[in-house]
């Protein structure tokens, strides 16, 4: 599966296909045939897939099989033998991770649970009430 556009959830996500644009999320996995092109924000990261952006995480985890072009943002950081990491690793306050930065940008939203009000704005999504996305797995 690819997905265009940023992915937001307060639930949990594994990501398994292609991500063009920004993920978060509370617990973010990313598979190691997944590739995310955009940052990665949550709480906690487990990646051993290709990230091409950057990582902001509470706890971050890399595997082996971990591939990351971009900055890491950490408070605490587990990197396995074998991961690539191309970019600076910079320990931050848990109190600064928990200031999220909004996800902007041209990109169409998922719509998780889609609504007949969110097929008409064009494929975006407030995502307020039932349309707020709870998991998602792309």
């Amino acid at each position: 599966m690819r997905i265009s556009g940023n992915l937001k959830t307060d639930g949990d996500v594994q990501v398994d296909g292609i991500v063009d644009g920004d993920v978060e999320s509370n617990q973010l996995t990313i598979g190691d045939s997944a590739t995310v092109n955009g940052s990665v924000f949550g709480d906690i990261i487990r990646v051993a897939g290709n990230v091409n952006g950057e990582i902001t995480g509470r706890v971050v985890e890399l595997t082996r099989t971990a591939r990351i072009t971009g900055d890491i943002k950490h408070h605490s950081l587990a990197i396995e033998a074998g991961a690539f990491v191309q970019g600076l690793c910079r320990r931050i306050d848990p109190k600064q991770i928990e200031a999220r930065p909004a996800l902007e940008g041209s990109k169409p939203n998922l719509v998780v649970a889609g609504t007949h009000e969110a097929s008409e704005s064009g494929g975006k999504s407030d995502t307020k009430g039932d349309a707020k996305a709870k998991s998602a797995s792309a």
